[in-house]
């Protein structure tokens, strides 16, 4: 299954939205973005939560402590921060830089042109 940064993105603004901690069932989030598949939210949930942007109550293997699902209830602190480097302005104008390549981005250079980005709306230049 591929990543997809837009519903990562998408799912960072639901959960910044809530007014809840409580665990969200997959299928709550799949309407809130727009994705039919829940299996592909799943998926993305567990890939956010490795990358520490959302805090989830854990569901382990019996045998092993092979995470089986990830059961997400609100944003840490880095899915806040980046939620916050890609504002709708900001996301699209590095979208449109990246241009076909966006999708094949790995998810430190679109970090790195996000901080590039917002640097340069607050006059700091890059590398400043």
């Amino acid at each position: 299954m591929k990543r997809d940064l837009n519903l990562v993105r998408d799912i960072l603004i639901f959960f910044e939205e809530r007014n809840s901690s409580s665990i969200v069932e997959f299928e709550e989030i799949a309407a809130a973005t727009g994705q039919s598949d829940v299996r592909i939210v799943a998926y993305h949930v567990r890939l956010m939560w490795q990358a520490n942007f959302l805090t989830c109550e854990l569901i382990k293997s019996s045998t092993s402590d092979r995470v089986i699902n990830a059961l997400p209830f609100e944003l840490t602190w880095d899915g806040h921060e980046f939620l916050r480097l890609s504002r709708e302005k900001a996301w699209e104008a590095v979208k449109q830089r990246l241009g076909d390549g966006f999708f094949d981005t790995s998810f430190d250079v679109l970090k790195a042109l996000l901080i590039e980005y917002a640097k340069r709306q607050l006059g700091l230049g890059v590398g400043a």
